[in-house]
């Protein structure tokens, strides 16, 4: 993921390191750290819209960038319905 990133979101970078050396003293099998991960994904990109940003969550969720996309979208049209 991180090699998709670009160099100047260096708060992201940090904060993804960051989960990374975390989850070294992690079990494998734990949640937790997968849980951060996502939280720092959501934290620094909420909204999605640029390329890079569609191929780090896709690597993160194993789903296709088009597949995310639709989500994506589905989740801002039912945003602007509330």
């Amino acid at each position: 993921m991180l090699a998709k990133i670009p160099t100047e979101k260096t708060e992201l970078i940090k904060d993804l390191k960051w989960n990374f050396e975390d989850a070294s003293f992690k079990a494998p099998e734990e949640s937790l750290q997968w849980e951060r991960t996502q939280n720092t994904l959501i934290k620094h990109f909420p909204k999605p819209t640029e390329d890079w940003e569609f191929e780090v969550l896709s690597i993160f969720t194993t789903q296709s960038i088009e597949e995310i996309k639709i989500q994506v979208e589905k989740n801002n049209v039912n945003n602007t319905k509330t």
